[in-house]
């Protein structure tokens, strides 16, 4: 089985043990939180992926570590990703269990590009006009690139909506390429 093959059937199981002790939202931030101490610390990002450690010490450092922290759920399939060696896909696992819970709920995932962070209020407002337009709720996936000079793309439900000033721009060169040259009468 392939390393993607193995990360959605993990994120599936999880998804279903959570949905079982009814702990999905739970199980959602321990991945993050997992994901961000594994990502945040040297040392023990090291000792999972060190194929010379044995599998129980591993097992002993996450007990010790998010034991008393995340859901049962979450630490038995963490511990299994990383004594089959996926240590560095935990990040995968999360995104996929992420897409699964909002999938599996109904929730419509808007990608959203925008050449500086959107504040609070603007993220409400979009999600707003969104769920609306969509007649179902919409989660957001922001992304920050520069390159759009300003404005916003938003890919949602297999459409593209660009309201970027780098779109714009391209547009009006498109028309002054194709436009007709005028000349004296």
């Amino acid at each position: 089985m392939r390393t993607s093959e193995t990360i959605e059937t993990l994120a599936r199981v999880l998804f279903e043990l959570a949905t079982l002790a009814d702990a999905v939202d739970a199980v959602d931030a321990d991945l993050a939180s997992v994901v961000a101490a594994v990502r945040g610390h040297v040392d023990l990002h090291h000792a999972l992926t060190d194929t010379s450690l044995p599998v129980e010490k591993k097992r002993d450092i996450l007990r010790d570590i998010f034991g008393e922290s995340v859901a049962p759920e979450t630490l038995a399939i963490v511990t299994l990703m990383v004594e089959r060696g996926l240590a560095d896909s935990l990040g995968d696992l999360a995104r996929v269990f992420g897409e699964t819970a909002e999938a599996e709920r109904g929730i419509v995932v808007a990608e959203v590009t925008t050449a500086i962070e959107l504040d609070d209020a603007l993220r409400k407002k979009l999600v707003a006009r969104l769920t609306e337009v969509m007649g179902r709720p919409v989660s957001l996936r922001e992304r920050v690139d520069g390159s759009i000079l300003g404005g916003i793309r938003i890919n949602v439900a297999g459409r593209v909506l660009d309201g970027t000033v780098l779109s714009q721009l391209g547009n009006v060169r498109q028309a002054l390429t194709t436009a007709r040259q005028g000349g004296e009468a």
